[in-house]
C-alpha cells in the first residue's frame, strides 16, 4: 500500500529525494552538485524577476490606492527627513514597511522620481521570495531542480507581483512569512545548538518586522509567542534558543511600540490605528457575528481560487500533518501555524474591515495574500513526495471539496449581498481575471465562473501529476511547476493591464495631473478644503513632497494656517464665479487659478 511519507528537512549531505528516479537524477544532479550553479541560478532569477516587476511599472507615477499608499508614503517622508504633513485619517499605522522605502526619498525632491525609485526598492524586496522559497522547499527535502522551479513560479504570481506595483506593505510581508516559518522550522528540527539559535532569531525577527509593517504582524507574533512559550515548557528545543526567540520578540514588540510614538509625536493631531480595537469591539458584538462569518468564509475563498485550489490542497495537507504522528515535530508545528495563521487573519480581517458595502469587503484579495507563496511551496512538496495515484486522487477530491464548499457557503450567505454592495476592481484582481477566462468582463464579479476557473485549472495540474506516476514524480512535478509559471505570468500581466494601468490612466487629475493643473510650486504649503476630492487630498500629502499639506473646513468658518500659503476648494456649481468657492476668504488671499473642469479654485495668499 502506497502512502505520503511524511516530509522531513533536506540535509545538506542530500541532493536527491525519493522523488527522483536514478535514471532522470545522475546526470542533472551533478551538474546541480556544482557549487556555483545553485547561486547563479539564484541570483540570475533574482534579477530577471526584478527587471520583470519594473517593467509592469513604467507608467506608475503616483500613488493610486487611497488612503493606503499616501499613509505609508508620509511616514517615509518624514522618516527620511523631509517636512512633517498630515496623514489620512490622522491615524498612525505600522512604520516598518514606510522604513524600508525611507531612503529613496533622502534621494530626490521630485515625488515622481522618489515613487519610481520606491516601486524599485518594492521590487528588491519582493523577489527575496525566490531564494527564501527556494530555501523552504529544500528544507521540505524536494529536489534541488524542482525546488528552483517552484520557487521561481510562486515569485510570479498575482498574488506577489500585484502588491509591489504600489507602496504598500503588502510587498515585503511574503518574504518575511516565509523567514519566520523557516527559522521556526529550523528551531524544532535536529541540529547543533548554535544552529537552531541562529533559526531562532530568523523567526522572531521576521516575525516582529512583520508586526512593525502591517496589524496583520499582530497575529503572527501572538502565534509566535504561544508556540514558543509551549517549546520552552515541553523542551521542543534548547531552552536558549527558545528564550533568545522570545526575547527578540519582546524587542521587536516595544520597538513597534516606540516607533508608533514618535511617529505620532511627529504628526499633529494623530492617534494610533484603531484596527485591533475595531476586531475586538465586532467580534463581541454577537449582531454582527453572521456578517462575520459571511465574510471570513469569503476571504478563505478568496485563497483557495487566487492559489488555483493549490491553497486548498496545502490546507488539507497540513490538516492531517497536525493530526498525525508520522511527521515530523518541525513539520507539525509549521502546519499547525499555517492553519492558524490562516484562520485568524481571515478572522481578524472579517472583524475589522469597516460595514462599507463594497463587494471587496466580503470576498476581500489582500489581507491573505501573504500567505500564498507558503502554501503553495507546501502543495509543490506534496505532490512531490506522493505516492499512488488514490493518494493523490483522494487530496485531490478533497481539495475540491475544501473549495467547492466554501463557495457554496459563500453562495447562501452573500448572494443577497451582490445586489446592494459596489464594486472595485482593486480589491479582486485574481477572481476577475479567473472569470474572465470564462467570458466574463472585467467590470463584474463571478464567484461561480470563478471558482470553475479555478477547480478547471487545478484539476489540469493533477492530471500532469497523476502521468508522471511513482517514477516519474519529480518530473510530472517540475511539469506542473512550469506550466503554473507560464500561467502565473500570463496572469499577472493581465491583472496589470486590466487593473494596475488602468488604475493609474483613472487616476491623474487625481495625482501629477492636480499638481501640474493647479500651478503647484515646490515648497508651496496647502490648505485643502474638506469638500475638496478625498482622492486628491491623501495624494497630494505625499506628492508636495518639499511643502506640506492641511485639512481645514474653510467654508465652515475654519481659519487656514499661518504658514499655508495655496489653498484648493470645491467649485460645486460650474456656473458660478471662481470666487464663489470661498465666500470668506481672509483678506489677501486671491484666486489663482479656476479649475472648472475638475470642480476646484486655486487661491494664493499675497
Amino acid at each position: 500500500m502506497t502512502r505520503l511519507a511524511p516530509l522531513s528537512p533536506a540535509g545538506p549531505e542530500s541532493d536527491r529525494s525519493a522523488g527522483d528516479s536514478p535514471a532522470d537524477s545522475r546526470p542533472a544532479a551533478s551538474r546541480w552538485h556544482a557549487r556555483w550553479v545553485v547561486p547563479s541560478a539564484l541570483a540570475l532569477g533574482y534579477v530577471l524577476n526584478v527587471l520583470f516587476r519594473l517593467s509592469l511599472v513604467t507608467k506608475q507615477d503616483f500613488p493610486t490606492v487611497s488612503p493606503d499608499e499616501s499613509m505609508y508614503l508620509v511616514m517615509a517622508r518624514i522618516l527620511a527627513g523631509r517636512p512633517t504633513t498630515e496623514i489620512a485619517g490622522d491615524q498612525v499605522i505600522p512604520a516598518g514597511y514606510s522604513l524600508l522605502i525611507s531612503p529613496a526619498l533622502r534621494l530626490t525632491e521630485d515625488p515622481v522620481l522618489g515613487y519610481h525609485l520606491i516601486l524599485g526598492i518594492n521590487a528588491l524586496i519582493s523577489c527575496l521570495v525566490l531564494p527564501m522559497a527556494y530555501w523552504g522547499l529544500r528544507r521540505l527535502n524536494v529536489s534541488q531542480r524542482v525546488s528552483y522551479i517552484a520557487a521561481a513560479l510562486v515569485t510570479l504570481i498575482p498574488p506577489v507581483v500585484f502588491y509591489t506595483q504600489f507602496a504598500m506593505a503588502d510587498t515585503p510581508l511574503p518574504v518575511l512569512v516565509l523567514a519566520w516559518l523557516i527559522g521556526l522550522h529550523g528551531l524544532f528540527s535536529e541540529g547543533t545548538k548554535k544552529r537552531r539559535i541562529r533559526f531562532a532569531l530568523l523567526a522572531a525577527f521576521a516575525a516582529g518586522y512583520c508586526l512593525l509593517s502591517h496589524d496583520r504582524g499582530g497575529v503572527i507574533i501572538a502565534l509566535t509567542g504561544l508556540v514558543l512559550l509551549v517549546a520552552l515548557v515541553l523542551k521542543w528545543a534548547p531552552r536558549i534558543a527558545t528564550a533568545s526567540a522570545l526575547a527578540l520578540l519582546a524587542v521587536m514588540f516595544v520597538l513597534k511600540q516606540f516607533m508608533t510614538t514618535w511617529m505620532i509625536s511627529q504628526i499633529d493631531g494623530a492617534a494610533p490605528s484603531q484596527v485591533g480595537n475595531a476586531v475586538f469591539e465586532t467580534l463581541e458584538n454577537t449582531r454582527l457575528l453572521r456578517r462575520t462569518i459571511m465574510r471570513m468564509i469569503g476571504h478563505l475563498w478568496y485563497f483557495m481560487t487566487s492559489t488555483w485550489g493549490l491553497g486548498a490542497l496545502a490546507l488539507v495537507v497540513c490538516v492531517c500533518a497536525v493530526l498525525s504522528s508520522r511527521f515530523t515535530l518541525a513539520n507539525r508545528v509549521v502546519a499547525f501555524l499555517m492553519v492558524a495563521l490562516l484562520g485568524g487573519i481571515a478572522l481578524a480581517a472579517a472583524a475589522g474591515l469597516p460595514g462599507d458595502n463594497r463587494l471587496d469587503t466580503i470576498v476581500y484579495a489582500r489581507y491573505l495574500s501573504l500567505l500564498v507563496p507558503v502554501y503553495l511551496l507546501v502543495a509543490v512538496a506534496t505532490l512531490y513526495h506522493v505516492r499512488g495515484r488514490k493518494k493523490i486522487v483522494a487530496l485531490g477530491v478533497a481539495s475540491i471539496g475544501v473549495t467547492s464548499a466554501l463557495t457554496a457557503a459563500l453562495l447562501h450567505m452573500a448572494s443577497q449581498q451582490w445586489s446592494v454592495s459596489y464594486f472595485a476592481l482593486w480589491g479582486l484582481p485574481d477572481a476577475i481575471f479567473l472569470s474572465s477566462l470564462a467570458g466574463q468582463d472585467w467590470e463584474s464579479f463571478h464567484a461561480a465562473h470563478t471558482t470553475a476557473v479555478a477547480l478547471a485549472v487545478f484539476a489540469v495540474l493533477m492530471l500532469l501529476r497523476l502521468l508522471g506516476g511513482n517514477r516519474r514524480a519529480a518530473l510530472a512535478t517540475g511539469v506542473v511547476g512550469v506550466a503554473l509559471a507560464v500561467f502565473g505570468v500570463c496572469a499577472t500581466v493581465s491583472v496589470t493591464d486590466h487593473v494596475t494601468k488602468v488604475y493609474a490612466t483613472e487616476r491623474v487629475n487625481d495625482g501629477t495631473g492636480f499638481i501640474e493643473k493647479a500651478g503647484i510650486r515646490p515648497g508651496d504649503r496647502l490648505v485643502m478644503d474638506d469638500d475638496v476630492r478625498w482622492e486628491i487630498r491623501t495624494t497630494t500629502s505625499y506628492l508636495v513632497l518639499d511643502g506640506r499639506v492641511w485639512t481645514r473646513f474653510l467654508n465652515k468658518d475654519d481659519s487656514p494656517p499661518a504658514d499655508a500659503n495655496v489653498a484648493v476648494l470645491a467649485l460645486k456649481d460650474k456656473k458660478a464665479d471662481a470666487t464663489e468657492s470661498w465666500r470668506n476668504a481672509p483678506a489677501g488671499w486671491h484666486v489663482d487659478r479656476d479649475v472648472r473642469e475638475h470642480e476646484y479654485v486655486i487661491w494664493r495668499r499675497g
